[in-house]
C-alpha cells in the first residue's frame, strides 16, 4: 500500500463511484456463467438418463420422474 501512494492519502468518492459498477458487472457475469454452466450440465445429465431409460425400458429414477396428473388443472368453472 505504501508503494501505491503516500501514507494517509484519500481516494475521492468520484473515483470509487466509477469503479463500483464495473466490479459489480464482473462479479455478476462470473456468477451468471457459473450458474448457467451448472444448469447446462444438469440438463445434459437428465437428458442422458432419460434417453438410456427409454432405450433399455427402465423406469426413471424417482427424483427425476414427474407425473402429469400432479399438475394443477386450469379449467374455468
Amino acid at each position: 500500500m505504501q508503494q501505491l501512494g503516500p501514507a494517509g492519502s484519500r481516494v475521492p468518492v468520484k473515483n470509487v463511484a466509477k469503479v463500483v459498477p464495473v466490479v459489480g458487472i464482473l462479479i455478476g457475469a462470473g456468477m451468471n456463467s457459473a450458474v448457467l454452466g451448472r444448469v447446462a450440465a444438469d440438463a445434459q445429465r437428465f437428458c442422458q438418463t432419460r434417453f438410456l431409460c427409454d432405450k433399455y425400458g427402465l423406469p426413471l429414477p424417482a427424483a427425476l420422474a414427474t407425473d402429469q396428473d400432479d399438475d394443477p388443472q386450469t379449467d374455468a368453472m
